[in-house]
C-alpha cells in the first residue's frame, strides 16, 4: 500500500507550487484549488513531504503507508 496525499481546500491559496513541482500528482479544480491526483499515491514518502513543506499555505497532508499522518 502506498502513501496518500490530501490538499485541504479551505487552506489552499492556489500558488501552484504542488503543480509545478509534481503535475503528475496535483492539478487544480474548477474553482483553481489544488488537488491530488490518484498519481499521488505513487509518490516516494520524502517527495511528497518535501512538497508538502513547500506549500505556502501548509494546505497538504500526507499518510505514510499505515495511514498515519507523516511529519513534515
Amino acid at each position: 500500500m502506498g502513501i496518500r496525499v490530501r490538499v485541504d481546500p479551505q487552506s489552499c491559496q492556489s500558488s501552484g507550487r504542488c503543480l509545478a513541482a509534481a503535475p503528475e500528482a496535483f492539478e487544480f479544480d474548477a474553482d483553481r484549488l489544488a488537488r491530488a491526483t490518484a498519481a499521488a499515491g505513487g509518490l516516494e514518502l520524502e517527495r511528497a513531504r518535501e512538497i508538502a513543506r513547500g506549500c505556502p499555505a501548509l494546505a497538504i497532508e500526507v499518510f505514510d503507508a499505515a495511514g498515519e499522518l507523516a511529519d513534515l
